[in-house]
Parts: structure tokens; sequence; C-alpha cells
């Protein structure tokens, strides 16, 4: 009997995606986040996300690895943007 499908986290499915993108792009560089939605099956939107959390945690995973869902981490960078853009018009 074959066992089920290990769920993914939404760590290791956010760098998959990212790793299949930049892959994709080396073979080809006209490619596009868009082909790479229609190649996995999933909304342009998700993997964007997806794409988005993969190069937050490049520079940080520690804060974002807290988090049990993606929903959680994006809010999270969502705050940060905000945080960034506030502070850069304070005198």
């Amino acid at each position: 009997m074959k066992s089920p499908p290990v769920k993914q986290t939404w760590v290791s499915r956010c760098l998959d995606i990212y790793n299949f993108h930049a892959s994709q792009l080396r073979e080809e560089p006209s490619w596009t986040m868009e082909k790479t939605a229609k190649a996995l099956n999933r909304s342009i939107g998700s993997v964007s996300q997806d794409m988005l959390l993969a190069s937050w945690l490049r520079t940080h995973e520690k804060q974002l690895r807290r988090f049990t869902s993606a929903k959680d981490a994006l809010q999270f960078i969502r705050s940060r943007k905000k945080e960034i853009r506030t502070s850069e018009f304070e005198l």
C-alpha cells in the first residue's frame, strides 16, 4: 500500500516554487511568473505571494519561520513594509 503524500509546509512550498521559477528563468530568460503559475496549475496571485514569501525568507527567515501559516507571514510582511514606508516620511 502506497503511503499518502506528506503535506508540505508553507515554507517548503514557497522555496520550491521560487527554485522552480529560478531554474526556468536560467533555461529561458523570458520565463514569467504567469508561465510558472500555469506550469504548476496555480493562480498567478498565489505564485506571486509565494515568491514574495520566499524572497523575504532569504532576509527574515527567523521571523517568518515562527508563523504557522503563509497568511500570517504575509500579514507580517505587509506590516513591515508599512512601517518602512511610514519611517521614510518621518523627520
